[in-house]
């Protein structure tokens, strides 16, 4: 009853990860649910499978980094906004050349004034965009990329810490959650398991000892081999003790007097 309290309780809480991931990342929040599942069935191997898959880090990354969607759009503008300023800049010369040539024909005598100085003036013309409009028009998106970048930049230095911090706690309740769950998995091993594992450990035991026992026995009849060896040396060595001598006494016989 106890255990399967427990279960529950393990359980519920890897569901509620669950629901808050749920809104960032879909894919995630049913892996947990199944997990939920898993935990509060009592089934140790898609227990295993689930938490394997499962990373940790990445996961508490995901709860607690959650980015309003003001923040996020100002970045995009600004890392758009990067380009503004050259194709601003880049327009305003491709309406200034035609302009400037068309004056040199229609009034050849301006040809001897400065380029900047006619297009300041519109080359004396309407719907011009003139020199002096066009940089304001580029100081003012330089300066606004300017106030974005580091606004976006010294919100990302204030919360980093802040961010870390709680990520740090948020990983630790999930890898003491994880730890958790693994172990009733370990807890739910049955007694069927159980003895098939005794059993297994048994019948590895047998083994071991039948091939001892067979060892033993081939250690045995070496060692009888080895008397064997050694008793017909022995007898050999007799037997060519006994001819030497009677070889000696043959001699002595057959010696002249």
């Amino acid at each position: 009853m106890e255990t399967e309290r427990e279960r529950s309780e393990t359980a519920n809480a890897i569901r509620q990860i669950g629901f808050e991931v749920r809104a960032r990342d879909a894919a995630v929040a049913g892996l947990l649910g199944r997990l939920g599942d898993a935990v509060q069935h009592g089934r140790p191997h898609e227990i295993r499978g689930y938490i394997d898959a499962i990373d940790p880090r990445a996961l508490a990354e995901l709860i607690v980094e959650r980015r309003h969607p003001i923040w996020a759009i100002l970045e995009i503008a600004r890392n758009v906004l990067v380009f503004a300023p050259i194709a601003v800049t880049w327009f305003g010369l491709s309406t200034a050349a035609p302009a400037y040539a068309q004056l040199i024909v229609d009034r050849p005598d301006l040809i001897t004034r400065p380029f900047l100085l006619l297009w300041q003036e519109g080359f004396y013309r309407s719907g011009i965009l003139n020199f002096g409009t066009l940089a304001i028009i580029d100081a003012s998106l330089i300066g606004l990329l300017i106030v974005l970048s580091l606004a976006i930049h010294v919100r990302g230095e204030l919360r980093e810490a802040a961010l870390r911090t709680r990520s740090l706690l948020k990983e630790s309740e999930i890898r003491s959650l994880l730890g958790h769950a693994a172990g009733l998995a370990t807890a739910e091993l049955s007694v069927e398991g159980a003895d098939e594992v005794l059993n297994q450990m048994a019948a590895e035991e047998r083994r071991i000892y039948e091939r001892a026992m067979e060892r033993e026995q081939q250690l045995f009849d070496l060692e009888g081999a080895v008397r064997e060896l050694r008793a017909a040396a022995t007898q050999l060595a007799r037997v060519t003790e006994a001819l030497g001598s009677r070889t000696r006494d043959d001699d002595k016989v057959r010696a002249p007097r």
